[in-house]
């Protein structure tokens, strides 16, 4: 009984005695270090950003869907085309820019190829991981 009277008076004292923490230096470069690899992990594996491509075509028809893609991949090399099926749609897309203007400036050439429905739309494009940090 004595005992727990004795413990029972000296806990309060113990509440009241500081505690120091104390961290070590090493931590903080481990923390940089993980910060600089989850960086790296994340510019390689992202490769999507809100952007621009131009719609070339809407149709119902396959074929000609295919054939525009491939007159686009011959005439312009330069730029990644793309064949996007929405049922019962077959969408023809062209390019990754981050900006409007720069899309607009192919929008003319693909123009001159097919006069009526290209357009600029917004859209999710694929860039190189050096772009990312732009």
């Amino acid at each position: 009984m004595k005992i727990t009277l004795i413990i029972l008076l000296l806990s309060p004292l113990a509440a009241l005695a500081q505690v120091e923490i104390v961290k070590d230096h090493r931590l903080d470069l481990l923390i940089a270090k993980q910060e600089e690899l989850n960086k790296k992990v994340y510019l390689e594996n992202n490769r999507t950003a809100s952007g621009y491509r131009i719609l070339v075509v809407n149709t119902n028809d396959r074929q000609k869907a295919m054939d525009v893609k491939s007159v686009l991949m011959r005439d312009f090399p330069d730029h990644k085309t793309y064949l996007i099926y929405q049922s019962p749609h077959f969408k023809v897309q062209i390019g990754n820019f981050r900006k409007r203007d720069e899309a607009e400036q192919l929008r003319k050439q693909v123009n001159k190829l097919y006069p009526t429905g290209v357009i600029v739309i917004p859209s999710t494009i694929e860039v190189k991981p050096e772009e990312l940090m732009n």
